[in-house]
């Protein structure tokens, strides 16, 4: 990529500007270790979500299996730090969570609780956090109660009521639950709860506002409880929040503004380097047929398989490779095609796919249609990669509807020359990559019918041939579609 355009990307980025005074705090608490039910996944869901915090600039306090007075203690602490901060105060607790007589109560380790008495005389109650949070006068508010994984009570039936109680959010607050009041929440069957996961990949997206960061946590816990389990966890939330719009991560704004494909690129590079599959999982639930599905969809495979040898590595069943590289973070870059000069650039705008770049009349006139391909890869990315350029554009010649010749007669000949070439970086350090592309699709007799041409590039993480070669062939994903989409357009403009 040459230095102009890597300066204007990164010059369109600004940040949201804070109030000297402001500082984001945190408390996190994990309950795991219960004796009335141990659970598997709190205790990690407060470090995990910390870390995700932290990394956006909070202040974070984690106490991890504690007794009432602990929490209490540190809940106390929490609300001083809050105190007259113009920032944002989070809360958060993973673990068993109750009602009694519609007030929620936090479950502490170490008690063996056996009815609702001791409930209400020996667990945290959740109006606690609010009563310490809406004193401080801290500018925003959020508590998240991802707390009612099961009811530990329900073999005795000393607890007459499931899940927890709606809340009412102070002036100024958000109050989540991670399902619907009543309803129980799922532990996951991984690291994390399911509400946790997907709260901490969407929470890591630059320019989405408080409340769409929720709204998006939702619609992907109930996509995965409703596939996974059987039945939709839907998480609510509370909110009472005032003002402007609220970020946990500033917006990325370029100068024109950021649309929806703008925040669907913020939020693939926010995770193309990821090893979670959580994080994968949440762009696919958010854009099942985004422009990076496909490369989702293969990263989320090999940190699986991934997953899967490391664990049978600490059985001793086998030596587990080294995990995956990173995947490449796409650049900017172009397509042309030939009717009318036209041209296309994905710079503020998602690519299309081919086959919405193609007409319902087009479709029936190219479908069942022979086309020879020919391709000339250039380049040592492109010999090392094996053909998958070329399987590719294969790929997506097929999803439109049209035949590849292998030999005998054609309808059509298309042919292309694709060159990528790789390098360092020397402003940030990284590997590159960069593709250039020509295409035409004539008659068998050599018509020229129409042509395209595309260019772009992506951050390859590592300069390794393998990362570099994921990287190109990841532009070529995106590349392709729209070089067919476009060939095939203008070839059905002009009959």
């Amino acid at each position: 990529m040459k230095l102009a355009r890597l300066l204007a990307l990164a010059g369109a980025f600004v940040l949201t500007i804070q109030p000297a005074w402001a500082k984001n705090y945190a408390l996190l608490i994990g309950n795991s270790a219960y004796s009335i039910g141990a659970l598997d996944n709190p205790a990690n869901d407060a470090h995990d979500l910390a870390n995700v915090l932290k990394s956006t600039g909070f202040d974070t306090t984690v106490i991890l299996n504690q007794n009432a007075d602990a929490m209490r203690q540190a809940i106390r602490d929490f609300g001083e730090k809050l105190r007259e901060n113009d920032g944002i105060g989070f809360f958060f607790f993973a673990g068993h969570g109750v009602q009694v007589a519609g007030e929620n109560y936090l479950l502490p380790i170490g008690f063996p609780f056996r009815n609702e008495n001791e409930v209400q005389t020996h667990a945290v109650s959740a109006n606690l956090v609010l009563r310490y949070m809406e004193d401080a006068k801290s500018r925003v508010n959020v508590i998240v109660l991802d707390a009612c994984r099961n009811n530990p009570f329900i073999k005795t039936r000393s607890l007459k009521s499931r899940g927890l109680a709606p809340m009412d959010a102070p002036s100024g607050s958000l109050v989540a639950f991670s399902t619907a009041p009543g309803t129980e929440a799922s532990d996951g069957s991984g690291r994390n709860g399911l509400y946790t996961k997907h709260l901490m990949a969407n929470l890591k997206v630059p320019g989405l506002t408080i409340e769409q960061v929720f709204k998006r946590v939702r619609e992907s816990v109930e996509n995965e409880s409703e596939k996974e389990i059987g039945r939709k966890q839907s998480p609510r939330e509370e909110s009472s929040l005032k003002g402007g719009d609220i970020y946990f991560v500033p917006p990325k704004v370029a100068a024109g503004g950021a649309g929806p494909e703008a925040v669907e690129l913020a939020y693939w590079n926010s995770i193309a380097n990821s090893t979670s599959t959580a994080d994968y999982e949440s762009y696919l639930a958010q854009y099942p047929q985004g422009k990076f599905a496909e490369l989702a969809r293969n990263r989320l495979k090999a940190v699986k398989t991934a997953g899967t040898v490391a664990r049978a590595e600490t059985r001793g069943d086998m030596q587990a490779p080294a995990a995956p590289g990173p995947v490449a973070m796409v650049r900017p870059g172009k397509v042309y095609s030939s009717a009318g000069s036209f041209s296309f650039e994905d710079r503020d705008e998602a690519p299309m796919r081919a086959a919405e770049l193609i007409s319902i009349s087009c479709r029936d006139l190219i479908r069942g249609k022979r086309v020879r391909l020919s391709i000339d890869e250039k380049g040592a990315i492109a010999q090392q990669s094996r053909n998958a350029f070329r399987v590719a554009i294969e790929e997506r010649m097929k999803a439109i509807g049209v035949r590849i010749a292998a030999g005998g007669s054609a309808d059509l000949l298309m042919k292309g020359s694709i060159e990528a070439a790789a390098g360092a970086n020397p402003v940030l350090g990284v590997g590159e990559v960069d593709l250039d592309a020509e295409f035409s699709l004539s008659t068998p007799a050599g018509k020229r019918l129409a042509q395209a041409s595309a260019s772009g590039g992506a951050y390859a993480g590592r300069h390794t041939k393998s990362s570099v070669k994921g990287a190109a062939q990841g532009v070529w994903e995106e590349k392709s579609e729209e070089i067919v989409g476009k060939l095939f357009r203008d070839y059905c403009a002009e009959r």
